[in-house]
Formats: C-alpha cells, structure tokens, sequence
C-alpha cells in the first residue's frame, strides 16, 4: 500500500513539473523548432484528424524542410493514436497531453523496473528524478523537439534489455519489444528508435543465444515498421546528411552534466564551445546526482565483477557514449549505412547509456542498503543527497521552461492556418504506403500468434 501510495505522489509531481515546465498548454510557438517544424506539422495533423482525411500531402511543405509534401516521407513525423484528440483540442494543449501521456507510460516502464531489480522506493526515487528531468529531456523540449518525448519510453527499453541479459527471449519477449521500439516510431521519435537498434545490436555479443534473438528481433522490428520506413526510402537521396558535430573535448562533456547554460547563452559559441546549440549536448543532473551515479554505479559494478551477463551491458552502454564523441562518430558517419549515417548530432546518443546507467546505478545503490539495513545513520545520511539533487534539477528546469525559452530567440512568425491537407494522386507514394502496411501488418500477425501460443509456457522458451 505504502508502495502505491509512494508511486502516486511521485507520478502527480512529474505531472505538475511537466505542466509548469509547458505552461500547462499556453505554449509559445513562434520561435524556433515550435515555430519552423512541430507545430506546423501538429497543426497538419489536426486538420488531417478534424476533416477525416488521411495525412498524406501537406500543403505548405515548408515544416517539412522542403524535401516534399509527402507527410508521411520523413522519418520523424508523429502518427501514435492519439493524435484523434486533435480533433477537439488546440496544437499547445496535444503537445502538453503528449508530453503527459509519454511521461505516465514511462512511468509504469519504470514501476517495472523496479520490480525487475527488486529495487526499494528511495532507489526508485532517485531514478525517477534523473530519468524524467535530465537536462537532455527537458532543453530538447523546450525548443520544440516535441517527438523526443519518445526518451520516457527507454524505461520499457532498459527492462527489455535487462530480460534478454537473464535468458528470457522467446517470441513474447520478440513480440513486446519489436511493439515497443515500433509503438517508439510512431510517436516520432526516429532517433531513439535506431538507437535503441544500434543498442540491441551491440547486445547481440552477449552470446549465440543473445545473438539469434537480438538479430530476430532487429528484422521482425525493421519489418512490423515497414510502414514508416519504406516511405522515407523515396527520399532518401534528399535528405541532409551532413555531419554537424557532437562533444569535441572533455571539458565540454563535462559542463553537459554540471553546468547549467541558459537558452539566452545556448547559441554563443565562446559559453558552449560549439556553433551548435546547447541543447545539442544539455544533459545537465548536478555535482549531488553526478557523484551519486558515479559512486552507486561504481559500486554495482565492483558487487557484480563475476555476473558475465549483467556485465555484457557496458559494451552497448560504452559502444553509444563512444559515439557521442565528434572525433569518433565523425568516421563511423562517413560509412554508406542509412541507419547511421542518418545521426547528424552525434551527442544526442548519450541519454541512451545514459538512462541505463541510471538502471546500474540505482541498483548499486539498492546493494547498498541492504548490506546495511541495521545500520540505521547510513540509511538515514543517504537520504540527504535526494532533495538536494532535487533542487538543482529544479533550477535547470526553470531555467529552460517554454516561457524563458522564448526570450532567447527571435520571432519566427508561423501561420498555422495555412497547415492543411491536400492530398492529390502520387501513385509511387501511395503504393510504396500500402506495401509497407501490408508488411506490418503482416509481422504484426505473426508475432502476435507467435506470443498467443506460448502464453502460459513458464519458464519462457528462449529462441
């Protein structure tokens, strides 16, 4: 009961940061990404959703970045169920109830981890606080990358990776996780999606076992998103691939977690160190999280030396914070593979082994307290850290809400009125749609029956 009660005031004080954090919906969006890309496109989406036609061609393709009127031809556009509630509410109020909806799913995601690793409610507390306010969630919000709100879902991720790390590989794991990293896709989050692949696919080196379900998982998901991918491979001669950059030195990868820079700096190369802007490499915690994480981690690390498994997740976890260096990914961009030369910012791959290493990190401290659990002034000093890391987190999420923002860039003038559907015959397209219909739907049968005739087999067959 306590548990429960534990979970509901947490989740209701993540509901009311995020309000506070957009404005509870009264969201500018006319400046930046708001104005030049997410906005518009939601207000295609609505107009799609209001007239009842489908979302095909959109008749001012400028938030499109001029690449076509083809909507769905980008890989990072939002087309999740719940864009039917557009019907009946403003362009700023979906992104709040998005933001809100993605948040309450991460949430469970974390409840399940926590069950995963048996871990306590202060253990829970401290992922919680790190997980949903780093800086690299907020700062990407807050200049109107609405579809990285996708990130909340990377706790239903750590637990999938977890499974596979204990054997449990079967056709319902198969089935839960190409669901997830697919249902991922569909909210736009394109970026999280193929880091998520490239994740798994370092996870494939875990063993033969790993490898032929990692590598069944790979292709059943690239199939069962055939409807969002096969569209964009039209263009993908079009698109912008140049590589723009990603943390160049150490002392800049140091201020991402510890310094906190202000939207008013977040473009003044001589603060950043970069002509990128600052929520590029934002993954600001605090000197009382950061020393918690490098502590606690450390210290699940030394308690499971000899968990071979456990430890196969540093390659992956190493793998993407090696490719969030510039001098590193900069050659890996340069080979001819979509999936990677695709990350233009390389820095963004961070948050990934990023929230996993919180996973490492809150259960190390879980070993912890166990070993002391009659020693009641340690378990009563190691409450401290929690609020402060609380308050710093707060000032960066003050610092970065909508409403400061706004104040550091200028006025992009976005009328959204002109963002409406206009759909006209294109053949290529719309067959190219249907073929990848076809094939998702397609996977989605078979891993669906595949998981039916093998529910209730305990314990769970691994492939």
């Amino acid at each position: 009961m306590l548990s429960w009660v534990w979970f509901g005031a947490l989740f209701l004080i993540g509901l009311l940061l995020w309000g506070y954090f957009l404005n509870f919906g009264a969201i500018p969006v006319d400046f930046h990404d708001w104005a030049e890309v997410n906005a518009p496109r939601i207000a295609f989406l609505k107009d799609s959703v209001t007239k009842a036609e489908m979302p095909l061609h959109m008749q001012d393709s400028s938030a499109l970045r001029g690449i076509t009127d083809r909507y769905m031809a980008l890989p990072d556009m939002i087309l999740s169920p719940q864009i039917i509630i557009l019907k009946w509410i403003s362009v700023q109020d979906f992104v709040l109830i998005h933001v809100w909806l993605l948040y309450a799913l991460g949430f469970f995601g974390l409840i399940a981890l926590k069950k995963e690793l048996n871990l306590s409610l202060l253990s829970f507390s401290w992922i919680f606080l790190l997980f949903n306010f780093n800086g690299h969630l907020t700062a990407h919000l807050s200049v109107g990358h609405v579809t990285w709100a996708g990130t909340f879902l990377f706790s239903w991720v750590i637990v999938r990776a977890l499974e596979i790390q204990r054997g449990v590989a079967d056709y319902r794991w198969l089935a839960k996780t190409a669901f997830l990293l697919f249902f991922m896709f569909l909210q736009g989050a394109f970026h999280q999606f193929v880091w998520c692949l490239i994740f798994f696919g370092f996870l494939a080196f875990g063993g033969k076992k790993s490898f032929f379900a990692v590598l069944k998982l790979l292709v059943f998901t690239v199939l069962l998103s055939a409807v969002r991918i096969l569209p964009p491979a039209l263009h993908l001669a079009d698109f912008d691939s140049d590589f723009l950059g990603g943390f160049s030195r150490p002392g800049q990868l140091v201020r991402a977690f510890f310094k906190i820079i202000s939207p008013m700096d977040s473009l003044d190369p001589t603060v950043t160190g970069s002509t990128l802007g600052w929520w590029e490499f934002d993954l600001f915690i605090g000197i009382t999280a950061g020393l918690f994480l490098l502590l606690a981690g450390g210290f699940c690390l030394y308690q499971l030396r000899k968990n071979r498994s456990f430890l196969m997740l540093l390659l992956p976890i190493t793998a993407l914070t090696l490719f969030s260096l510039k001098p590193i990914y900069g050659l890996i961009h340069q080979l001819p593979i979509p999936l990677l030369n695709g990350e233009r910012v390389c820095s963004r791959f961070l948050i990934l082994p990023f929230s996993f290493w919180l996973a490492i990190a809150g259960l190390g401290y879980q070993k912890w307290i166990n070993l002391r659990r009659d020693q009641l002034i340690p378990l009563i000093g190691s409450l401290l850290p929690l609020p402060l890391a609380l308050a710093e987190l707060w000032s960066h999420l003050a610092t970065w809400k909508v409403t400061e923002s706004v104040k550091a860039f200028p006025y992009t003038f976005t009328d959204l009125s002109r963002k409406v559907v206009a759909n006209h015959p294109d053949p290529v397209y719309t067959n190219v749609l249907l073929i990848g219909l076809a094939i998702s739907l397609a996977m989605a049968s078979f891993l669906t029956i595949m998981a039916i005739r093998e529910q209730g087999q305990l314990p769970m067959k691994p492939l």
